[in-house]
């Protein structure tokens, strides 16, 4: 059901081909095409379901077999601040970490998905502190949307008084917004996906990255704000959702 091979998963896909061909001019456009469709469809797609994308691929690009492009040295940083929080660096691990960091240079809403113990806020917390390392100094909040109301979440216009009451996210969504400097920031939303806070969020997700709120105030995501979702599933997610 998260699979989605829309308009704005083609985008992605050239945005990135357009990176590897601007890095790598000599290297033919078929090649570099094959990796970017490869190495960003990857971390979405489950085990049983690599061996048909694989086959695709091979179809559609007979012969052509070229290697994930790897930054070793933020690979090494990332490997250093596994051990730091008392994890095994090995290789699924850090090539988990590395997808997300990836997947991040080129959207700006990211899920990151599986059940309770599979390591997900651990893949952030590592790539935060690698950038961090790295002269980056990350701005993380972690909230639960389904620990509060979407009022409180989002905020609310008080019927009696006609008086607006911020929400945590929009509180949150604001002060990164308006902050001077342009490190990373990023927004952990910890919580299973519910109908009644993520459909607002719609909006954010997409090319448009502002948050209307019911003030009639508009918020508007920087290049360097990141909303990441930490999710079981997306059993109640809509395709409009699945396809952000």
């Amino acid at each position: 059901k998260h699979y989605d091979w829309g308009l704005r998963a083609i985008k992605s896909v050239l945005r990135v081909a357009g990176d590897f061909k601007r890095n790598e001019p000599e290297v033919s456009e078929l090649a570099l095409l094959f990796r970017a469709l490869r190495d960003f469809n990857i971390p979405k797609i489950v085990g049983d379901d690599w061996i048909v994308f694989n086959g695709l691929l091979g179809d559609l690009f007979p012969g052509i077999d070229i290697p994930r492009q790897r930054n070793w040295d933020n690979e090494k940083v990332i490997s250093e601040v596994c051990v730091e929080n008392q994890l095994q660096p090995d290789d699924n691990c850090l090539l988990k970490i590395v997808q997300l960091d990836e997947l991040l240079g080129i959207r700006h809403s990211v899920f990151l998905m599986g059940p309770s113990g599979t390591g997900k806020s651990e893949c952030w917390k590592c790539l935060s502190g690698a950038r961090i390392k790295q002269g980056d100094k990350a701005t993380v909040r972690d909230l639960d949307p389904k620990a509060i109301l979407t009022t409180d979440f989002y905020g609310y216009v008080n019927l009696a008084t006609r008086e607006w009451k911020d929400g945590i996210f929009s509180c949150l969504m604001r002060e990164m917004a308006n902050a001077p400097d342009t490190n990373s920031k990023w927004v952990i939303l910890d919580g299973d996906l519910d109908a009644n806070w993520i459909e607002s969020m719609n909006s954010v997700m997409d090319d448009n990255k502002l948050l209307t709120l019911a003030s009639n105030e508009r918020i508007v995501m920087k290049g360097h704000m990141k909303l990441i979702f930490e999710i079981r599933d997306l059993k109640f997610a809509t395709p409009a959702t699945a396809s952000r």
